[in-house]
């Protein structure tokens, strides 16, 4: 920006500035005025309050006219003053005009005025009066008609007035200080900067004698610049062509991680590499039975590419013809030189004839080493020497990232509907509520419970029940379906949420959920000829960063106390003593040592033998029983103990297999994974132990991770001592694909959730099926936890899963077990 620009902007940007303050000046004065304004006449209206009261309640209604007419004579700002004394009509008023007419709607209860007064200019009040007649209880409305002149117009000149002297006092103070500058500083910047421009090496002497020495060493450092740069420019040019290249590739492998499909993939790979010097035009098309359909292409200047182009591998021989057929027929790249002197003919010719372009390269697109083209990428170059070898492979390596990329794209669209998606009601699941619940303008959530739905499965079976859950959410859906500013999502078992944005109160949110209520008990759904009658149990919790748990107790609550809907209440008497009780349990358990380690063994589906074990944290209870973490974990992590009780577990499960062959895995949060003094520590440990090898951590799933930098760092330095890495609970709704992907995990959990229901859950199945089949191919070994039966480990053997773990072979315990 100029410097002219940049003092008048600067002087545009002052007066903005005083107007700013001189309004906020005007509405200030003006905020305080109505505020004193309105406390006067409440006191005014209370004292009158309280004359009328003594006259009704001695029956003396001739003295309520004279009460009123003085009232208006002695405060200015009553306009008018009414006494209704059955609420609808006007029984006396200052304005003998009014008498025996019906009240006009419009008139608010007194007890606003300050706020109506200052935000609305709201003129019409009233205030019911409750007296006695006798023994009678009865009650009159006194209703207020304020005086606008008086009250804004008087009001109105003074702030102007006020905001307008302090407006032309700042603007002149502020154009003398910007003349005075513009004089000294900017008038000589411009020169300066138009002599550097021009390159004019006369010196020019300044008041300012620092503006003098400026314009010499601006000029200077001018030319030295100039000089260096052509150094520069010369050099660059050199490493240019391959240096472009490597970055091309490099963006284009970043598009393996960031694209959203495959199209956005496919295009914005053609781009990038057209934007390479070297090359002209890209376009990638995918193999569909005898056929190659053009998919994504550059900018095309010679116009002969349109979307979806085919071209047929009828009439085609291998050793002549279209390079992108030879390359999908051979499976390996295909390179033309010199296309000047080619003979052959063909739409790739045409392309580069009309083109001016030199040679052509076309590269198979693959998913691994053994397995058959997906596609084939085709790139022109105005060099007619080809390409270089260097330059081949990177481009043979680039084309296979894509069809790997490809080929996971596939994968992870089904993988992402069954982790987003309810599959018996088809609604979005817990994972999607999850994310949900981050946006900008959702204000509350509900949790819709169906009462007794265990009922309903013992009686009528479990694909009775399914079809219910179907119904009512199809009915749910129906209903809300009206509603722009709520959305359905279905949770675990017999459970809906519906999450509400764009409110400005609550109460209309509660309104529909409580039309909600009554609505599903007067619905009757009927499967295979059985009616079926639900009703709900609604627990409700605004907007918080643990919106979930507070609506899940809100509906536990409503459980307990049979109530159809409950409202959560963060000052909950029962959660802070649960609270504080937990965490004076956790503290002396620590103090007393306490806290031990339980191993469960973990087994080859194969040969039945123990191939490792899990660390489990528990609570060894001054009575002597047991409590698992999932009683107090969660609060632990609330408070300042969690990182203790993970040092604990470390220090105590390293010095038990220090001297062990087997590995021992050990669960880690998300907390852990980003604390940098617990790495610290841990590392000391694992090194001082010698212990590396047979560390294996488990990053829960169910927390979800958000700062994948830092977790990605953590998993790359305890790998480089020799670590492994899990992801545990997987499945479990609350985390997305990205964790294989952008991890690099050796293991993978199923949830307990997806493999309990392996014998009777056909999606759940097909769904663990998708999942170990993927982590194969991935590298990545497979556990079911949670087998605790041998129906379940039967199906999880078929399903092709490495090990398991679960009560159907050990149960936690406090010291090693051996066996098969």
């Amino acid at each position: 920006m100029k410097i002219q620009r940049f003092a008048f902007l600067s002087l545009i940007g002052f007066f903005l500035i005083i107007g700013t303050l001189s309004g906020s000046f005007y509405y200030v004065e003006r905020i305080g005025t109505l505020n004193y304004i309105s406390e006067n006449i409440n006191q005014n209206i209370f004292r009158l309050e309280e004359d009328i009261q003594k006259s009704l309640q001695q029956n003396r209604l001739e003295t309520i006219q004279t009460l009123l007419d003085q009232a208006c004579a002695i405060d200015g700002a009553f306009g008018v003053l009414s006494l209704s004394m059955d609420g609808n009509s006007i029984a006396v008023s200052s304005s003998r005009s009014l008498t025996g007419k019906l009240i006009d709607e419009g008139y608010v209860p007194l007890s606003t005025i300050s706020k109506e007064l200052v935000e609305d200019e709201q003129l019409h009040y009233s205030s019911e009066l409750n007296y006695y007649s006798g023994a009678e209880k009865k009650t009159a409305v006194l209703l207020i008609d304020l005086d606008r002149g008086f009250i804004f117009e008087r009001l109105n000149h003074m702030a102007m007035l006020y905001g307008t002297i302090l407006f032309l006092i700042l603007g002149v103070v502020a154009l003398s200080v910007l003349s005075g500058v513009r004089w000294l500083v900017i008038g000589p910047l411009e020169r300066i900067t138009r002599r550097a421009q021009n390159q004019d090496g006369a010196q020019e002497k300044y008041l300012i004698e620092e503006l003098s020495i400026l314009d010499q060493t601006l000029f200077d450092t001018f030319h030295s610049m100039q000089t260096q740069q052509n150094h520069l420019q010369d050099a660059l040019n050199e490493s240019r062509y391959l240096d472009g290249i490597l970055r091309t590739v490099a963006d284009i492998n970043q598009l393996l991680i960031t694209a959203k499909n495959i199209d956005e993939l496919l295009e914005d790979s053609c781009q990038r590499l057209a934007e390479h010097p070297g090359y002209e035009l890209c376009h990638i098309a995918l193999k569909e039975k005898d056929a190659l359909i053009l998919k994504a292409y550059s900018n095309d200047s010679t116009g002969y590419l349109y979307p979806k182009m085919t071209t047929t591998f009828e009439g085609m021989k291998i050793d002549e013809g279209d390079p992108s057929i030879r390359a999908i027929r051979e499976n390996k790249t295909v390179v033309i030189e010199h296309l000047e002197h080619e003979s052959s003919w063909g739409a790739w010719r045409f392309i580069a004839e009309k083109g001016r372009y030199g040679s052509v390269i076309s590269l198979p697109l693959v998913s691994a080493m053994d397995s058959s083209p997906l596609g084939v990428m085709t790139l022109y170059a105005k060099r007619s020497e080809g390409f270089e070898p260097k330059e081949i492979s990177m481009l043979e390596e680039l084309a296979g990232d894509i069809g790997f990329a490809m080929h996971s794209f596939g994968q992870r669209e089904q993988l992402r509907y069954h982790l987003t998606t309810d599959q018996i009601t088809d609604l979005p699941n817990r994972f999607t509520l999850v994310e949900a619940l981050r946006g900008e303008d959702v204000c509350a959530l509900a949790i819709i419970n169906i009462d007794r739905f265990g009922d309903i499965n013992e009686v009528y079976g479990v694909a009775i029940g399914d079809a219910i859950l179907g119904g009512y959410g199809h009915w749910l859906r129906l209903k809300i379906a009206s509603q722009k500013n709520i959305a359905l999502y279905k949770m675990g078992s017999d459970e809906y949420a519906l999450v509400a944005s764009h409110c400005s109160e609550l109460n209309l949110f509660i309104t529909f959920l409580e039309e909600l209520i009554v609505a599903t008990q007067k619905e009757s759904f009927v499967i295979e000829g059985i009616e079926i009658v639900l009703t709900i149990t609604v627990g409700v919790a605004r907007l918080s960063d643990r919106v979930l748990e507070h609506a899940t107790a809100a509906l536990k609550l409503a459980k307990r106390q049979r109530h159809s809907l409950e409202i959560f209440s963060s000052e909950s008497k029962h959660e802070q003593e649960n609270n504080i009780a937990w965490y004076k349990r956790i503290k002396e358990a620590i103090e007393e040592a306490r806290i031990v380690p339980y191993f469960q063994p973990i087994v080859d589906n194969h040969s039945g033998a123990i191939i490792k074990y899990e660390a489990l944290m528990r609570l060894i209870e001054a009575d002597g029983s047991v409590s698992s973490p999932y009683l107090f974990l969660d609060i632990a992590k609330k408070t300042k103990l969690y990182p203790e009780l993970t040092k604990i577990m470390i220090e105590q499960v390293v010095e038990v297999f220090k001297t062990s062959k087997l590995p021992v895995s050990l669960n880690l949060s998300t907390q852990d994974l980003v604390n940098p003094e617990l790495a610290d520590y841990l590392e000391q440990v694992i090194s001082d132990n010698g212990v590396g090898q047979l560390m294996i951590f488990e990053i829960l799933e169910s927390e979800g991770i958000e700062n994948y930098a830092s977790v990605s760092a953590f998993v790359d330095r305890f790998k480089a001592i020799g670590c492994h890495f899990a992801i545990d609970d997987f499945g479990s709704g609350y985390s997305n694909f990205d964790h294989l992907l952008k991890l690099n995990i050796d293991t993978l959990k199923i949830d307990a959730s997806l493999i309990k229901n392996l014998p009777h859950d056909r999606n759940a199945q097909i769904f663990v099926k998708h999942i170990c089949d993927f982590a194969h191919e991935m590298g990545i070994d497979v556990v079911a936890e949670f087998v605790a039966n041998e129906e379940i480990f039967k199906r999880v053997k078929e399903i092709g899963i490495d090990a398991s773990q679960g009560y159907y072979f050990y149960e936690p315990s406090a010291v090693l077990v051996e066996g098969n």
